[in-house]
């Protein structure tokens, strides 16, 4: 005893001394991709902030190592609860998908991972052992590797494979498997051994690294796993059951249950891979058939011969087929050219009578008078014809006679038009003053057609507008604002700066009478008044424009709605400040609904534009 050290050393070890030489991860947790962590022979610290990845790699040695009821690094499972590895805990899913975090949203949980969103991912785990006794250093490598499907939820919807190999091992070789579902032969072709269950998986790494004694190394590494989860035992009753204490033999049944329920899944599984393989290769039977039905087709195909060589039966079944359809088409025709014969006598019979009965009737139209009234429907269609064109002829004559405003009755008067017309010729003197006339009206037609190009001009830009400032005025303002070196936009008339309040439509023509030429009064900022007058001095314009310099950037006030101001709207403006207030004292007028109100008021103004301003007043 005191030689194996209690018997926890197999008394039939041969002493080696296994070190861990390597630890390689696929796809797990953080480390997205291929990665691998050299081992010192002597020894190896890992250090780092929270969150650097120290328990992952931990878990990771736990997930190859220990059975699927070890929890994993405390440091990923403090602060939660529930069935080690399950959903509550830090899991083989979780792990493989690469979890960075998760949320409550209105439509349930969300989680945000590196990988497998939606899409199937694959994740891996090997451990290279290097037994540092021998001269020869020998390697022996465990892998454990899972497909995960999109629609996996719990482990048992992943594919799971469990491989050794003596030797060293590269899980970048599971590529190619991994795209195959890591399907056992494939995985198989990369050179792994594979178990089925984990009880076979776990055995060979005891026996082959020599962990525990008599098959005692299940022991051994629960005894390990308590010593790693690194939980914190805060009483003396945790502290037996946790780490004094074994486990029951229930469990050790439990586990053996769960493994034959694993040996049970995986016959299952197998049973339905051969249900599938037995409805998958079914139907070749009846194509087996089908291809001999065809292969006997394709044989009497070739004995009957091709349409294209004379001398086979299909050629001359062909040619003898048609000589019977010819023939039967023949007396077909035949008989239809009998019918058809006959048919044509009894029509030429029933012909000759209808001549010779037309004939007769002839004669006795003739002795009737028959010529007479031939002769008559002649002379009468030709009558129509003439009168239809002296119609045409009187229609034009009356068109003509429009402009001498003569009117034509009989011939008389037509015969005296005429001699008039012919002395109106003769006459130099009526020529010339016809000339003069034509002369007049090419000239008037001139006048109103460029009095009409004025007006469609004036209209088009009176459309793109929205004030009621007239187009000579615009074009005033124009030529001083260019003179000026200024923009349209800086001189700016009073009409374009209000409009009256949709409320108050009906006041528009009374507030049109009541600021009469104030509209049309340009506005200039005061600073630039004296460049304004010295540019301008010298431009001819073909209208009056009044202009008034004014102080920009007034605050602006709010107007009585009672009185003309407040009915207004306002473009923003640097003027409009200046403008409610020049408003305000000049045109401060009440609007009033009655003639009878304008006394009660210094000035008012009533909706059909009378203004009242004291004992003065105006209207019209």
């Amino acid at each position: 005893m005191l030689d194996t050290l209690f018997g926890l050393i197999p008394s039939g070890t041969r002493g080696q001394q296994w070190l861990a030489g390597d630890l390689q991860l696929v796809n797990w947790g953080g480390y997205d991709g291929a990665h691998r962590v050299r081992f010192s022979p002597s020894a190896t610290l890992l250090c780092g902030g929270s969150g650097s990845g120290k328990s992952t790699l931990m878990d990771a040695y736990i997930a190859l190592m220990m059975p699927h009821t070890t929890p994993f690094n405390g440091a990923s499972n403090g602060a939660v609860t529930g069935r080690a590895r399950g959903e509550d805990q830090r899991n083989i899913l979780s792990y493989g998908r690469g979890k960075i975090d998760e949320t409550r949203t209105e439509h349930g949980t969300r989680v945000r991972v590196l990988r497998g969103d939606g899409t199937d991912t694959w994740t891996a785990v090997a451990m290279t052992w290097v037994d540092a006794s021998g001269p020869m250093k020998k390697r022996f490598t465990a892998v454990r590797a899972w497909y995960i499907p999109a629609t996996a939820r719990v482990l048992d919807d992943a594919v799971k494979v469990r491989g050794v190999i003596e030797g060293d091992f590269d899980l970048t070789d599971l590529e190619d498997a991994a795209s195959r579902r890591l399907s056992d032969a494939a995985v198989r072709a990369t050179g792994l051994e594979t178990m089925a269950t984990d009880r076979e998986f776990l055995a060979r790494i005891h026996a082959v690294l020599g962990i525990g004694a008599a098959g005692a190394g299940t022991k051994a590494m629960n005894l390990l796993a308590r010593i790693q989860a690194g939980q914190q035992i805060t009483t003396v009753d945790e502290l037996y059951k946790r780490m004094v204490l074994e486990e029951p033999d229930t469990f050790a049944t439990a586990d053996a249950v769960v493994e034959h329920f694993d040996e049970l899944e995986g016959t299952r599984l197998r049973m339905v891979t051969a249900q599938r393989q037995v409805r998958a290769l079914t139907p070749l039977r009846e194509a087996r058939t089908r291809i001999g039905d065809a292969a006997e087709r394709l044989r009497l195909i070739k004995e009957i011969g091709q349409f294209r060589d004379d001398s086979s039966p299909a050629a001359m079944w062909r040619t003898s087929r048609r000589l019977d359809l010819l023939r039967a088409a023949e007396e077909e025709l035949r008989s239809q050219a009998v019918d058809a014969e006959s048919l044509v006598a009894t029509h030429t019979a029933a012909a000759e009578a209808a001549e010779a009965e037309r004939d007769s009737l002839i004669q006795v139209l003739r002795n009737s008078g028959g010529d007479r009234l031939e002769t008559a429907e002649r002379e009468l269609g030709a009558a129509r014809r003439r009168c239809e064109q002296i119609t045409r002829t009187r229609e034009k004559v009356e068109e003509d006679l429009i402009p001498l405003g003569a009117v034509v009755t009989d011939e008389e008067a037509f015969t005296a038009l005429v001699a008039q017309g012919k002395s109106a010729l003769a006459d130099p003197e009526v020529k010339a003053g016809v000339r003069e006339s034509y002369a007049e009206a090419r000239t008037a037609a001139s006048v109103a057609r460029d009095r009409w190009n004025e007006l469609e001009s004036e209209k088009k830009a009176t459309a793109e507008r929205t004030d009621n400032i007239p187009g000579e005025l615009h074009a005033a303002r124009a030529a001083l604002a260019e003179a000026a070196g200024l923009s349209v936009d800086e001189l700016p008339f009073v009409g374009e700066l209000v409009e009256v309040r949709t409320e108050f439509e009906p006041w528009r023509e009374a507030f049109n009478l009541a600021l009469g030429g104030f509209a049309t009064t340009l506005l200039i900022d005061e600073a630039q008044l004296p460049q304004f007058r010295a540019a301008i001095n010298q431009v001819r314009t073909r209208i009056r424009v009044p202009f008034e310099g004014v102080q920009t950037g007034q605050a602006r006030i709010t107007c009585d709605p009672r009185q003309l101001p407040g009915r207004l709207d306002y473009r923003d403006t640097p003027f409009t400040g200046w403008l409610q207030d020049r408003l305000d004292q000049r045109f401060g007028f009440v609007c009033v609904d009655s003639a009878e109100e304008l006394r009660a008021h210094r000035s008012a103004l009533t909706v059909s534009g009378q203004m009242s301003q004291g004992a003065r007043g105006a209207h019209g």
